[in-house]
This record gives C-alpha cells, structure tokens and sequence, in this order.
C-alpha cells in the first residue's frame, strides 16, 4: 500500500509556498467530516494531491549539495584549497 506521508507532503508545500495545493488537501480533509461515506472519492483525492506534491518536487532544481555531490569540481572550497 502507498504510503501518503501527508505531514510531510504539507511540510513540503509550506515550504515552497504552494498554497494551492494546501487548500486542496484542506477541502479534501474537510470532506472526510462532511461526508464521511464517501471513502473511496477521499481516498482517490489524497493520493492525487499528494502525487500532485510529488511532480512539482520533482521539477524543482536539485539543492547546491546534490549538485556538488555530483560534480566535485564545483566545490570552490576544494578546488581553492581554503578550509571553511
């Protein structure tokens, strides 16, 4: 089963400031106590949100690390020699 990690997909959006997607999961929170029966709609909803997060996680450029990480030559503190 998908794990939803909606905690941290929230946390995520907060971040970005992507209030759109946060309003989103509050209606559909919302519904769960309007209309409890339907379960399966919720349901469908919530992965689609937090797939949603996912696909602008994705597009997001990689932090200064990753990049680092992957091209050592970047590191202007080692390539320069000098210590932080």
């Amino acid at each position: 089963m998908k794990q939803l990690q909606i905690t941290q997909r929230i946390l995520e959006c907060e971040e970005h400031g992507w209030y759109d997607l946060l309003t989103k999961v509050d209606g559909i929170t919302q519904n769960i106590l309007e209309c409890p029966s339907a379960t399966f709609q919720i349901k469908a909803a919530l992965i689609l949100w937090a797939d949603s997060v996912d696909m602008r996680s994705s597009a997001l450029p990689p932090d200064e690390e990753s990049v680092i990480l992957h091209n050592p030559s970047m590191n202007h503190k080692e390539t320069f020699g000098a210590e932080a």
